[in-house]
């Protein structure tokens, strides 16, 4: 089994490892007639690979999770990325997953088996917002479609929200439908053709889309308590993961960056910041770089060979819980940390490998991690652990642009062309490929400090 799912995942990713996005229609080797069996596993190694890869680097160097000191990340650390770099970023979203998961919803639709096309909708949805977050306006109304349209549009970040919304609405419409033609099973590699994980995946991927434009729509925390009493995950068991074998090249992308280039090591900050708090995930959340004189990467958790790279899950959820209380219900802790302690258990049980006796994790929740009902107070405690707790994801870059927390301090000589005044970027720069070769690029070039949409 394990022969037949590396060779599914691979017989079809490397056909898009050197395609631009408006080629993808017009190539002969494109397999639109291949069963959605086959099409399905290499969308979803390459969600993995797109979140867990220079993502994953890029976003936890804008946290200050991350200090580059060599290559490509050193030019994050000092806000100056190489557009040609940023490029394959961009790549690896739509060639690499996008454009198989266009064709398995286009086919599933004309074929009648809404259960494919919901699972990739979800896969789309996520992948759309990681881009969204990263660049603001980006090509989708127009893009994958490059017989029709060779140089896509740019759809405004938020009219992209609202698509995002609307495809995993629609993906959960799909999920729930009582026939397919073709439905999911072992070539399924995050459920396994569980349609009801799927669906709630989905449920909260719109709670968290829906968090994130809390500075510009005052009805985004009510929006998401809308959202969130439609979709709950049971538990951890049903997060939202890829989970690498762990061998071959299906290999965790964090532990592949550190076994080759470490350019990137724990920052000084955040080290810090677990030592001030005294929080007992410290020994796990890091580990040794060897030979590195003492430098440290991210613990065995986050990057081991078989790591999952997890796209939405438990913990997440009840943070965003935590978040969408303390918001809607001014005043009072109660609910909100109810959930902030569950949320920061989960954390502490996963990182550790649940070694860290319970005793331990009460005792820090009652020092560090207790709400009072008074809001930013309230709001602070429960974005600090979530950032913590986040730690590989890009969801503690984009908490950071929306809500300030927690309070980071430039990295010295971050001024530049691409980030004029110095400060923390707010958004990447665009790939060279789309400033020479696409005529609908955004006129002016932005910066990293022009503010998008939810970011205003």
């Amino acid at each position: 089994m394990s022969i037949l799912r590396i060779f599914s995942v691979f017989s079809i990713t490397l056909i898009f490892s050197a395609c631009d996005i408006e080629e993808f229609s017009d190539n002969p080797n494109v397999p639109t007639t291949a069963p959605l069996s086959t099409l399905l596993p290499p969308t979803q190694k390459a969600l993995g690979d797109f979140q867990g890869g220079r993502i994953f680097r890029y976003s936890n160097i804008f946290a200050q999770q991350l200090r580059g000191v060599d290559g490509q990340e050193a030019l994050i650390e000092n806000y100056n990325p190489d557009e040609l770099f940023v490029g394959n970023i961009w790549s690896d979203g739509y060639v690499s997953a996008m454009t198989n998961l266009r064709i398995i919803i286009d086919r599933a639709d004309a074929e009648g088996s809404p259960h494919y096309a919901g699972v990739a909708r979800v896969q789309m949805g996520t992948c759309l917002g990681i881009l969204a977050d990263l660049w603001g306006d980006v090509p989708y109304s127009q893009a994958l479609q490059g017989a029709v349209f060779p140089n896509p549009i740019y759809d405004s970040q938020e009219s992209i929200y609202n698509t995002i919304d609307a495809i995993l609405a629609r993906a959960i419409e799909d999920l729930n439908q009582p026939s397919s033609v073709f439905t999911p099973g072992p070539d399924d590699l995050i459920y396994a053709g569980n349609l009801i994980n799927w669906s709630r995946a989905a449920g909260i991927l719109r709670v968290r889309y829906a968090l994130h434009t809390t500075k510009v729509d005052p009805q985004a925390a009510n929006r998401a308590l809308e959202l969130q009493q439609m979709a709950s995950f049971e538990s951890a068991a049903s997060d939202f993961t890829y989970p690498y074998l762990g061998t071959g090249t299906d290999v965790n992308p964090i532990s592949s960056f550190y076994s080759t280039t470490p350019y990137a090591n724990i920052d000084p900050s955040f080290t810090d910041l677990l030592a001030d708090l005294g929080d007992p995930r410290a020994p796990s959340m890091f580990a040794s770089i060897p030979f590195s004189g003492g430098q440290r990467k991210p613990g065995a958790y986050f990057s081991s060979p078989a790591s999952p790279v997890v796209l939405c899950g438990y913990m997440e959820e009840k943070f965003l819980r935590a978040e969408i209380a303390a918001r809607t219900q001014p005043g009072s802790a109660a609910t909100a940390q109810a959930e902030l302690t569950e949320a920061i258990t989960i954390s502490m049980q996963q990182v550790s490998n649940s070694v860290i006796p319970s005793g331990d994790v009460e005792a820090y929740i009652s020092e560090r991690a207790t709400l009072n009902g008074d809001f930013n107070h309230d709001l602070e405690i429960i974005l600090t652990q979530k950032y913590i707790a986040m730690f590989t994801t890009p969801e503690t870059w984009t908490d950071y642009r929306r809500t300030g927390i927690p309070a980071l301090t430039p990295n010295a000589g971050g001024a530049s062309s691409s980030n004029p005044n110095g400060e923390i970027p707010r958004r990447l720069i665009y790939p060279q490929s789309e400033r020479l070769r696409n005529p609908n690029f955004p006129s002016p070039t932005p910066t990293m400090q022009d503010r998008f949409w939810w970011d205003q």
